[in-house]
């Protein structure tokens, strides 16, 4: 019965049972779903929102949107500007989050680390203020 309620109890902290995000909006379509990251040569281990971004045109757009985030129930990105992300999409260009991504800020979000290198983790989040042109 203990390992039930450990199993339950890790469930229940986990992104998956986030509901995932979808929006579509003028020729872009952003979906969201959960990436689990472990890159033993960087020394990282971090579960992550991943965003999929998809122009469904054939015209560029460009997309910009912002972050509201909810780590531990508090809202960690409420009123800062630093969360507000712009991407330009080619024509039928799917842009995706992947882990210890450099290039392309604002594609994943950060959920949590291991339970032993910390205790902070991703409660909620939505996705503000999307704009394509």
């Amino acid at each position: 019965m203990k390992l039930y309620t450990t199993i339950f109890s890790l469930l229940i902290g986990s992104s998956a049972l986030f509901a995932q995000k979808s929006i579509n909006q003028a020729g872009i379509k952003i979906t969201t779903a959960p990436l689990h990251c472990d890159v033993p040569s960087e020394g990282y281990q971090a579960d992550l929102i991943a965003l999929t971004i998809t122009n469904t045109t054939n015209e560029v757009k460009t997309v910009s949107y912002s972050f509201e985030l909810y780590y531990d129930n508090n809202c960690a990105t409420c009123g800062h500007d630093e969360y507000l992300y712009t991407q330009t999409l080619q024509p039928n260009q799917t842009l995706q989050g992947v882990c210890l991504d450099r290039n392309n800020m604002g594609l994943t979000i950060f959920d949590h680390m291991p339970a032993h290198l910390t205790k902070t983790q991703l409660t909620d989040y939505n996705i503000l203020h999307v704009t394509v042109q």
